[in-house]
């Protein structure tokens, strides 16, 4: 299998596969040797930076493109060859795509129509999924006097009306602000469970990927970088792209002085060791990752886990919210970043300038194994 790509096997039932599938436009390759499985039920997401060629994996998929090579399994059936409308699949686009000088219930209704289902059948279908996507007191406004939230709710019922196996959704959130769009993320969750349908969810935000996504992949320049769970790719990442795009990151690297079994000591000068699990069999020089999260000022109190400890002058203090940034410096200059939720209990205030000394478990510094 080529270096760029990463294929994932889930217990579930099989859904979707791709075998191999690359696609280039004027001699520019986008996709290489993608190969993939989503099983029965997934909310799988796509995650990628614009370009990376997540979009066009979308189109292949639902038949509006065709790869130069590889294959498309959509519940073991090869579809590669299938024109859009004989493919199992539901697409949902960015701007919904709703007709205007239709209703709710109309825009529903245009495949069932088409479909030539009984008018009797067609209302039963649409008044269940009214139901379910909370539709019910909508049923005859026209998308030009409903919310964009609610736009995205027709979107959705009139995808899976058509009963696709698979609902291929393209950013369908991003032209919304950022708190309806959190609040619609949770919507989709809760539809996708009471629908079972197999979701493949395309998007270039981080915190949505992993929020909507029982499993997910990160794309990068045409390849498949890395796919698991979002915990999987957050808490052990293959690569320093991967680490680096699904958050901030504390970089450190030196000298091994000792390594016991997996139990390596590193020595970083002028900031003193600190510990890590290891599998690398470098015994010179090596390099390992925490996350801001996992770090914290050290209160005096005693560690019931090993610790590491570094100390170093406070530089900077930035204020989100619900958590505050801060940034040392340590003793032979690098940055070193902390990110502390905000809790009911009383926290010292630091100020800047103050000397500092935050600690880390063991456990939680990893390294990335990259070629």
């Amino acid at each position: 299998m080529p270096a760029c790509c990463n294929s994932v096997s889930l217990k579930r039932s099989e859904m979707l596969k791709l075998d191999s599938i690359s696609k280039s436009f004027t001699g520019k390759p986008v996709l290489k040797e993608i190969s993939l499985e989503i099983g029965e039920g997934e909310r799988f997401t796509l995650l990628g930076q614009s370009g990376c060629g997540k979009s066009t994996l979308l189109r292949l998929i639902a038949g509006f493109e065709s790869p130069d090579k590889g294959k498309i399994w959509i519940e073991g059936k090869e579809v590669s060859s299938l024109p859009v409308e004989k493919r199992p699949v539901g697409l949902i686009f960015q701007n919904y795509a709703l007709f205007p000088h239709m209703t709710v219930y109309d825009n529903i209704a245009v495949g069932p129509r088409i479909r030539k289902l009984p008018e009797s059948e067609i209302s039963k279908q649409i008044d269940e999924l009214l139901e379910i996507t909370h539709l019910k007191d909508l049923k005859s406004s026209y998308p030009q006097h409903i919310s964009g939230g609610e736009a995205q709710r027709v979107a959705l019922a009139r995808a899976v009306i058509n009963r696709p196996k698979i609902l291929l959704l393209d950013e369908p959130l991003s032209a919304l602000d950022p708190s309806l769009r959190q609040h619609l993320r949770e919507e989709l969750v809760e539809m996708q469970r009471a629908l079972g349908i197999t979701f493949l969810f395309v998007t270039h935000d981080q915190e949505e990927a992993m929020s909507v996504g029982t499993k997910m992949c990160i794309m990068e320049k045409g390849c498949i970088k890395q796919s698991g769970t979002p915990a999987d790719l957050y808490e052990r990442p293959e690569s320093s792209f991967v680490a680096t795009f699904l958050g901030e990151i504390n970089c450190l690297s030196g000298s091994v002085e000792q390594k016991t079994g997996n139990l390596v000591i590193l020595s970083l000068g002028d900031n003193g060791k600190i510990q890590f699990v290891s599998k690398s069999t470098d015994t010179k020089e090596q390099r390992c990752y925490v996350r801001p999260e996992k770090v914290y000022f050290d209160s005096g109190q005693e560690q019931k886990d090993p610790v590491n400890s570094l100390e170093g002058t406070l530089i900077s203090m930035d204020f989100f919210g619900n958590y505050t940034r801060y940034q040392i410096k340590l003793k032979d200059g690098t940055h070193f970043k902390i990110s502390l939720q905000h809790r009911k209990s009383k926290q010292h205030q630091y100020s800047i300038g103050e000397s500092v000394r935050v600690l880390f478990a063991v456990s939680d510094v990893f390294q990335i194994n990259e070629n």
